[in-house]
C-alpha cells in the first residue's frame, strides 16, 4: 500500500532539485522516471524500482513480477502516482533482496518519489498533447489547401 502523506515535512530526494530540473526540461520520460527510481534506490538502500505504466497491461505485469521471483527479490513497496486529480498514473513498485517493511522515513521517500514521477508523467503528457494537436490542424490545413488547388483546376 502507498504511504500516507504526513502534516510533517516532506523528505527530500537525494538530487531532487536536479530531478526537478529534469522535469521541467526536453528529457526524455524514460530518463527521469529511471533517475528518480535510482535516487529512490540509493537513498532506501538494497532495493531496486520501477515506474510501470498505467496502460501496460495485467500480462506484463504478471511477467515482472515472475522475474523478481526468480530474481530473489520480494515486494518491499507499492504505491500509485496519481495525476493531480487523482487519476491512475502508474505504480512506482520497489522490490528488495530481504523480506522487510519500508521504515517511516522510507515510506516518505517513496511517496516524495510517486509525487515526482507524477509530475515528470503529467508534464510529458501535456506537451504531448499540444504537438499532436498542432499536426492535427497543419493536416486540415494541407488537405483543405490540396481540396482547395483541386476545386481551382
Amino acid at each position: 500500500m502507498c504511504p500516507q502523506e504526513s502534516d510533517a515535512a516532506p523528505t527530500v530526494l537525494l538530487g531532487e532539485g536536479r530531478l526537478l530540473e529534469l522535469i521541467s526540461a526536453d528529457v526524455p520520460l524514460s530518463e527521469v522516471l529511471n533517475r528518480i527510481c535510482a535516487a529512490l534506490d540509493v537513498q532506501v538502500g538494497n532495493v531496486v524500482s520501477v515506474v510501470l505504466s498505467s496502460t501496460d497491461d495485467e500480462h506484463s505485469l504478471h511477467e515482472l513480477a515472475e522475474q523478481a521471483v526468480q530474481f530473489g527479490l520480494y515486494v518491499f513497496s507499492c504505491c500509485a502516482i496519481l495525476s493531480k486529480s487523482e487519476q491512475l498514473l502508474g505504480t512506482l513498485e520497489t522490490y528488495s533482496c530481504l523480506t522487510r517493511r519500508p521504515a517511516v522515513s522510507q515510506t516518505k521517500l517513496i511517496q516524495r518519489a510517486s509525487q515526482l514521477a507524477a509530475l515528470a508523467i503529467e508534464r510529458h503528457d501535456r506537451e504531448q498533447e499540444p504537438w499532436s494537436l498542432a499536426l492535427s490542424w497543419r493536416k486540415v490545413d494541407e488537405r483543405r489547401s490540396s481540396e482547395g488547388t483541386l476545386h481551382e483546376n
